[in-house]
C-alpha cells in the first residue's frame, strides 16, 4: 500500500478520513497495522475495525495475526456475537461486527478505549452502519482525539465527507476525502 504515510498524515489532521479504494487493495488489512505502527494505540488504546459480517471479521483478524507473526486474540483479536477472541490491555486490533460495536458504545458511549475507529464496507449501508455514522458524528464532538476512518469500494465520498464535516469555520474542515 503505496500511501501510508499520507494516509497516517490525513489522521493527524483531520478527524475524519473517508477512503475509497478497490476491493483487495488493502485497506482492511493493512491501515490499521500502519495505526499500530506509528503510534495510535498507546496504553490501553485500540483500533477497531467494523465489518457488516461477522466471518469478514474472523477472516481479516486471523489473517492480520498471520501477517504480525502474533497468535490470534493477542495484538489482533476479533469481536462476534458469542465469541470475543480479544485480551484486555493486549489487544491492539480489533476486528468486530457493526452490532458489537453498538453493543459496547452502550457501555462506553464516549469509546474511550478506542483511539481509531474505522468502519469497513460501508458501500454496503447496513442499517447498523446508517446507525453507526450518526453516533460516531456525536462522539467525535465529544472525543477529540478520536478518529474515524470510513472505507468504501464503490460509496459516494463526497456526500460521505460533508456528513461528517464539522468544522464552523469555512476554511477548517474535519474530514477529508482520500481515494
Amino acid at each position: 500500500f503505496q500511501n501510508r504515510n499520507h494516509i497516517l498524515y490525513l489522521l493527524e489532521e483531520y478527524q475524519t478520513l473517508v477512503l475509497v479504494g478497490d476491493t483487495g487493495c488493502g485497506k482492511s488489512t493493512q491501515i490499521p497495522q500502519y495505526l499500530v505502527e506509528a503510534g495510535w494505540c498507546e496504553g490501553e488504546k485500540m483500533v477497531g475495525v467494523t465489518e457488516p459480517r461477522r466471518v469478514a471479521a474472523t477472516t481479516l483478524a486471523t489473517r492480520v495475526a498471520d501477517e504480525n507473526g502474533t497468535m490470534l486474540g493477542q495484538t489482533v483479536g476479533y469481536s462476534i456475537r458469542f465469541d470475543d477472541c480479544c485480551q484486555h490491555g493486549v489487544t491492539k486490533i480489533k476486528y468486530m461486527t457493526e452490532g458489537i460495536l453498538m453493543r459496547e458504545m452502550m457501555a462506553d458511549p464516549l469509546l474511550r478505549g478506542y483511539s481509531v475507529i474505522m468502519l469497513d464496507e460501508v458501500h454496503e449501508r447496513t442499517l447498523f452502519t446508517d446507525i453507526l455514522m450518526g453516533l460516531l458524528k456525536k462522539i467525535l464532538r465529544k472525543q477529540k482525539k478520536l478518529r474515524l476512518i470510513v472505507t468504501s469500494a464503490t460509496m459516494d465520498a463526497e456526500h460521505l465527507c460533508n456528513f461528517f464535516n464539522q468544522s464552523t469555520e469555512k476554511d477548517k474542515k474535519s474530514a477529508v476525502i482520500m481515494s
